[in-house]
């Protein structure tokens, strides 16, 4: 039986910020008070912020939505997963 992906979910605690070569992700209010990152992809902030803004944090429901490719959608799944590492993003169910 095929396992069912895993679901992505910003974290509330994150704000972003778009600059010229990508974007900052800042979050506040948690344990590792002061965690910044700089993204160095205009697409995955976009994808950030349509996931914060029109989709409740579902990161998921972003990227199915969007008109990427399936080859782009699968980049964007594996930078998620490097979120998830660095506490940005919330993982449920398998992690391929």
């Amino acid at each position: 039986m095929p396992q069912s992906p895993p679901t992505y979910r910003l974290i509330t605690e994150v704000k972003i910020r778009r600059e010229s070569f990508g974007g900052i992700l800042y979050k506040y209010g948690c344990a590792d008070r002061g965690a910044l990152s700089f993204i160095n992809s205009p697409r995955l902030i976009e994808l950030l912020l349509a996931g914060q803004q029109r989709y409740d944090g579902n990161l998921n429901a972003a990227i199915e939505q969007s008109t990427y490719s399936p080859g782009s959608k699968q980049k964007l799944y594996a930078a998620l997963d490097d979120l998830a590492r660095r506490g940005y993003v919330l993982v449920q169910g398998p992690v391929s």
